[in-house]
């Protein structure tokens, strides 16, 4: 968990297994994946689910949405509107990704796109 505590990377199972797996080589894979589960379960993790893609892990439960970097992958919290207090009940599920480029990639400029004029 102290991995993931404050951890605004989001990341996979793998990248969790890896880090606890550092520290701790005779941990088992199954043992933290069931672990991520579990804090899936209890509410102190989000998963986040895109596609085909690795589910990533957020600990940050609190209401917001995602950047996502359609060039790296990159996810990047973004503050989220009160819904809960503006429509005076709860919100059972919501997902909001925007597709923006990061500051890193933005450095580089977009290889040309198949059919584009130059």
């Amino acid at each position: 968990m102290r991995f993931l505590s404050g951890n605004t990377a989001h990341p996979t199972a793998h990248d969790v297994f890896a880090a606890v797996n550092a520290e701790h080589p005779d941990a088992s894979r199954a043992t933290v994946y069931s672990t991520l589960a579990l804090l899936v379960e209890l509410g102190a993790l989000v998963p986040i689910r895109h596609g085909e893609a690795e589910t990533r892990y957020d600990p940050n439960v609190s209401s917001h949405h995602h950047t996502e970097c359609p060039r790296c992958g990159r996810l990047d919290d973004v503050a989220g509107a009160d819904v809960e207090v503006r429509f005076r009940g709860w919100v059972t599920a919501a997902t909001v990704r925007f597709s923006a480029v990061c500051g890193a990639c933005s450095i580089t400029p977009p290889a040309a796109q198949p059919g584009s004029q130059s």
